[in-house]
């Protein structure tokens, strides 16, 4: 039985596989996860703060603004108990 073409939906499977020979590309694209994340949580700040001022706003765009914040938080934590995990396997590999 032959697999072919798998992550054809994909696109960012896509272009990390057309990047394969640009050093640095797993950088970018940690950088750009990091900076989503704070993103996220400073619209969170926001939201907050707003809700603090008693400023009319759409409680619940709010809510699910500090939501996204918090979800967004987890994932960067579990993507970097993973790699933690990860170098302490590699570390404990004998040569």
């Amino acid at each position: 039985m032959k697999i072919e073409n798998l992550a054809t939906n994909l696109p960012a499977l896509e272009s990390i596989s057309k990047a394969g020979d640009k050093s640095g590309r797993f950088g970018e694209l940690l950088t750009e996860f990091i900076a989503g994340v704070n993103q996220d949580l400073s619209k969170a700040k926001e939201a907050q703060m707003s809700l603090v001022d008693a400023k009319p706003a759409d409680f619940v765009q709010l809510m699910a603004t500090i939501e996204k914040a918090d979800i967004s938080l987890r994932f960067a934590t579990e993507i970097r108990n993973k790699a933690l995990e990860a170098y302490q396997e590699v570390m404990r590999m004998q040569v």
